[in-house]
């Protein structure tokens, strides 16, 4: 009798102990810049949590036409999940009706669906997580998301466009983004008419 007893509260003890683990297991240490190209500048980045829950916020201006980057790393104890927030204002010279994001993390991760946020009237398509070069260089795993103008408005200058997701991963990791908009289709007809009509006038 003495010895199922023993081996009970063994049992109840390691069950405690695997879900103390658990609940612990989250961020340890964080951080998180622009990689200081000037096409995306970050005004504001924070980590924040709620019932084990994390969500990297970040504001930023995508400046230049060009590609931007956003890089970082998570220091973790388990293997957590963090949805990426960013809120990033169109300082280019043309309206945008699509958004990319490549995800590139040292360490293996996935999409989390449910964790996805864009503009009204635009949609997301994740595509399957590789292996492959992360941006801004180093190997490990790559995954896109690409938001695309459905039936909602295109994001003009000086407007900001919400695009987030989340991640999951298996251990500490560093990770870098890679953003790419995509001009107004009708916008860019009126450049080119523009430029046309340039060259009628030179000639």
């Amino acid at each position: 009798m003495m010895k199922r007893d023993k081996f009970f509260v063994v049992t109840l003890l390691l069950l405690f102990l695997g879900t103390a683990s658990l609940v612990n297991a989250g961020i340890t240490d964080w951080n998180c810049d622009d990689d200081g190209d000037g096409v995306i500048e970050m005004t504001y980045v924070d980590l924040l949590e709620a019932g084990g829950e994390y969500t990297l916020d970040v504001n930023c201006t995508q400046a230049i036409w060009d590609n931007g980057h956003i890089e970082g790393d998570f220091t973790v104890d388990g293997d957590p999940a963090v949805r990426i927030i960013e809120d990033v204002e169109n300082d280019t010279t043309l309206a945008w009706t699509d958004y990319h994001i490549i995800m590139g993390m040292s360490q293996t991760f996935s999409f989390v669906p449910s964790g996805l946020m864009m503009p009204d009237g635009w949609m997301a398509t994740i595509s399957a997580v590789t292996a492959g070069t992360i941006p801004n260089g180093g190997s490990g795993y790559i995954g896109t998301i690409d938001y695309v103008n459905d039936t909602g408005d295109a994001i003009g200058l000086g407007e900001i466009g919400t695009f987030g997701f989340k991640v999951s991963f298996l251990g500490s990791t560093s990770f870098c983004t890679e953003q790419i908009p995509t001009p107004e289709p009708a916008t860019m007809s009126l450049l080119g008419f523009g430029a046309l009509a340039l060259l009628r006038k030179r000639k």
